[in-house]
């Protein structure tokens, strides 16, 4: 009695001879299948990269919430500046107005506000308004100090009325000695920035802690790198808050005025679309205003977050890039592997052919790719040849043993499809753990990347015999042995034996490093290095300082409420964690009481200010000398006020750094920390600390981009451990399924087992001895496919072995072994490209893949050779 087929003897005797007699048919199926896949790739709805990690957090993080929330209400906090650069200041100051005027014209829909001129003339008029009472009670009595000292230099007889004692005539020496000068402090340099004041109000306190350094600029020496340059230091005082500043003069000398047009845009510069549409109006803007004629060479520049598509155009090109490098570096693996030029030529082409699926399948379900699929293409040409590779290699062995092609091609197909469905299985689940993760970067990775697998399984199985019959058959299989000639199996297995047992003693090593692996919490280390030195060279500068000689840089925390008088008690908060609670992770923060303060500490602040104002002016000061002399001209000049002011007369400008797009302020506030923002420890403190408000009983909204990351590490540090677990249960469960046999599966799992210890300890001696190696937000997704593709090799080699009664250990290791490193090696070369990216976050998945793989690699030869020769011994 005949025995029954089994399920993939029958397709196996079906397809192959069909294929075969419609060879050229066959191939016309699968191209045109092949430009259909490309129509959603390329056209609708198409492939587009989204490079905004916020769009991959769970909708209900309240920082994604939050920044909706600003989005909606403030428009985009990203910097937008149109920069200008001309001899002629007088024309930078013109072009201002001019391209503000264009922008308000012809880009109505896309802006909430422009900006070209910081005066602040009122912040001078009003400057001792913003001092609390205590700083200005110290003015005071710094002046009342003063005045007794000029007496006592310029008299004689002074009676020294606070003290209430009368001074003896002095003797003649007493009388010509100068008394002692007393060093006075009017208040500390960054008492201004503490206080909220704005840079505007600061300024106005100059004199009393940055003294001026002359008003002639010699260009010549100050084009000396070992000068320091001053880049205010040739404008004119009435255009200090309209230009940015000057760049250091060149050899010639030439002094060149550098201004800018700040605009806020309604979306922010991650938004792929709005950026694209924006960068098109700036092309065109641009070109509008250097077709003119001016009378001095002048040149314009985009700067800011939104001056290309720095961010979105570097990951793409990375990923076209390292798909390139893999895709070579794997072609060179191939042909050392099968000694052969059309082998190569067949598996890279199954496997770029497996790509179009995925991406198609990509397109149609996601519609983009985010920073952690737009890699997919070369994780998958790494991951998926070791299929094409299985059946190509599978075949060469069956050469011999059988007359035809036909025969050949389905012998190799249906011995390979239990293996490929139990491996794939096993590397699909893997993946797709990742769907119990919060991340939406993790579960959107592992559904492509499981669909990549499976495609590429699919295409070695119905693809790649197509390739092959068309081709003209199958390369010869190499002859050489990868182990001596003359080695017999006895001395093989005691080869592998002794390695098996060096490794057990390494393992046990391995458990002291273990404990030192790591999660990376220095963000610099996940950021791009800067390699575009030249481009900097064309770029106009925009940095501003603060009065207080301190740069701008700290991203700020945005606080929204519904009511003003929330954001008034944000303030009082604050300024008690400030000045009580002196909370060193607090730098400085804005609301609208920043540019108001109440009326009634107004109307005190007054009281004093006229006191300073009628000591100010009386005669003695007029005997002042040096800094004392400066500071009493200048108090005289600020304490003029006489009247508490309000929001309407404040300068409008100041007013839209709060202004919402309804035209409303004084609901939102800007808190600035202080602390190293390469810190992920210190910003998730920061973030604790600042993120959270309730007033009123209400919950205010709190939006920064550094608390989006923040979330996102703690997202993916949370889910990496939880998806680690997950991840062995699944594969525990796929060796029970796969082997059933209780000897096969410890086999397995002996294996297994010892690739994840050796690779963990590697990963933590790397960590402790060279900060190397740590985990990452971005390196994290290689877990699960290094464990997945770990537990493949074997499972290739186990089932080779229990499959064929006459296979000898070097067989083993000539035919499923040479396939398994073949498919590893390609693995790890898909990774490679990784190596090569300017951005070392992206370079980490790199680092981590190419050492836990060829760790899996190795430990798998290692144990299942030793274990199929000593343990799992054939009958």
């Amino acid at each position: 009695m005949a025995t029954k087929k089994t399920i993939p003897e029958r397709f196996s005797n079906w397809y192959i001879p069909l294929i075969c007699r419609h060879q050229y048919k066959a191939l016309a199926f699968y191209l045109i299948l092949a430009l259909l896949f490309a129509i959603p790739i390329l056209f609708k709805p198409g492939l587009k990269l989204d490079a905004d990690l916020s769009h991959l957090l769970p909708e209900g993080t309240p920082s994604v919430k939050a920044l909706e929330e600003s989005y909606q209400r403030f428009g985009s906090t990203d910097k937008f500046m149109i920069a200008i650069q001309s001899e002629d200041l007088n024309l930078v100051v013109a072009l201002q107005d001019s391209i503000a005027e264009y922008i308000h014209k012809n880009w109505q829909g896309d802006f909430v506000s422009t900006q070209v001129d910081n005066d602040n003339q009122f912040f001078k008029d009003n400057a001792l308004l913003y001092l609390p009472v205590k700083h200005l009670e110290n003015i005071r009595d710094n002046l009342e100090d003063l005045q007794l000292e000029i007496g006592r230099k310029n008299g004689p007889l002074v009676v020294d009325l606070l003290s209430g004692n009368s001074a003896s005539v002095t003797d003649s020496a007493t009388a010509n000695a100068a008394p002692a000068k007393k060093k006075r402090v009017w208040f500390d340099e960054n008492l201004p920035q503490e206080l909220g004041l704005p840079d505007e109000a600061v300024s106005a306190f100059d004199a009393f802690f940055k003294k001026s350094k002359g008003d002639t600029i010699d260009a010549k020496a100050a084009s000396n790198e070992e000068v320091e340059w001053d880049s205010k230091s040739t404008i004119p005082s009435e255009l200090k808050n309209r230009l940015v500043g000057s760049p250091r003069p060149d050899s010639t000398g030439k002094i060149l005025y550098n201004g800018v047009v700040n605009a806020k845009l309604i979306k922010p510069s991650t938004d792929y679309e709005f950026v694209t549409h924006i960068l098109a109006r700036t092309d065109s803007l641009l070109a509008y205003f250097s077709s003119k004629t001016y009378p001095v060479p002048t040149r314009f520049t985009v700067e800011g977050t939104y001056e290309g598509l720095k961010e979105v155009d570097e990951v793409a090109n990375d990923s076209i890039f390292s798909f390139g490098i893999s895709l070579v570096l794997i072609i060179f693996l191939t042909i050392f592997f099968f000694r052969s030029v059309k082998g190569p030529i067949l598996v890279t082409a199954s496997v770029l052919y497996a790509c179009l699926p995925t991406l198609a399948f990509t397109a149609l379900f996601y519609g983009k790719l985010n920073p952690f699929t737009v890699f997919v293409a070369s994780i998958i040409l790494g991951i998926g040849i070791d299929y094409s590779i299985h059946i190509l290699g599978t075949s060469q062995k069956l050469l011999h043993k059988y007359a035809t092609l036909e025969e050949v091609l389905e012998h190799a197909q249906r011995k390979m499809l239990k293996p490929f469905v139990l491996a794939s299985f096993t590397t699909i689940a893997a993946f797709l753990t990742l769907l119990a993760a919060h991340f939406r970067g993790f579960y959107e990775f592992g559904v492509v990347a499981s669909m990549g697998v499976l495609f590429s399984m699919l295409t070695s199985v119905l693809v790649l015999p197509v390739f092959i019959k068309c081709m003209g058959g199958i390369p010869k299989a190499p002859e050489n042995s990868l182990l001596p000639k003359s080695w017999d199996e006895a001395k093989i297995l005691k080869f592998f034996k002794y390695v098996a047992f060096a490794s057990f003693a390494l393992g046990a090593v391995s458990i002291w490093f273990a404990q030192d692996v790591d999660f990376e919490h220095n963000l610099r280390n996940l950021r791009r290095v800067s390699t575009n030195v030249s481009a900097s060279k064309n770029k106009i500068s925009t940095k501003v300082t603060r009065a207080t000689g301190k740069a701008v840089t700290s991203t700020p925390a945005a606080v929204m409420g519904s009511k003003p008088e929330q954001l008034d008690k944000l303030y009082d908060t604050l300024m008690v964690r400030l000045h009580v609670e002196h909370d060193s992770t607090l730098g400085s923060f804005l609301t609208l009481k920043s540019f108001v303060p109440p009326k009634d500490s107004q109307e005190a602040r007054l009281e004093i200010i006229e006191e300073i104002r009628d000591l100010a002016e009386a005669r003695v000061f007029d005997r002042a000398e040096g800094e004392d002399s400066v500071n009493v001209a200048n108090l005289r000049k600020l304490s003029a006020v006489e009247n508490t002011f309000t929001a309407e007369d404040v300068p409008s400008w100041t007013l839209d750094l709060l202004r919402e797009k309804d035209g409303s302020y004084g609901k939102i506030g800007f808190i600035y920390g202080d602390f190293p923002s390469w810190d992920a420890h210190a910003l998730h403190r920061f973030q604790e600390r600042y993120g959270h408000w309730n007033f009123d009983g209400e919950d205010l909204r709190t939006f920064s981009s550094q608390f989006i990351l923040s979330d996102v590490i703690d997202s993916v540090k949370k889910d990496s451990f939880r998806l680690a677990l997950v991840i062995i249960l699944v594969i525990f469960g796929t060796l029970v399924i796969s082997f059933r046999k209780p000897k096969l599966f410890l086999a397995g799992c002996i294996s297994f087992g010892m690739g994840t210890l050796l690779t963990l300890g590697l990963l933590g001696f790397l960590t402790d001895m060279f900060e190397f190696g740590k985990i990452s937000i971005y390196n994290v997704i290689v877990i699960p496919m290094a464990l997945g593709i770990g537990i493949d090799s074997t499972i290739h080699m186990i089932t080779s072995w229990m499959s064929d009664k006459n296979l000898t250990l070097r067989q083993l290791m000539d035919t499923t072994g040479r396939n398994v490193m073949a498919s590893s090696t390609t693995t790890i070369a898909g990774f490679v490209g990784f190596l090569f990216t300017t951005h070392r976050g992206l370079k980490g998945i790199g680092d981590l893949a190419c050492i836990s793989i060829a760790m899996f690699l190795i430990t798998s030869i290692i144990f299942t050779m030793y274990l199929c020769g000593s343990w799992l011994k054939k009958k």
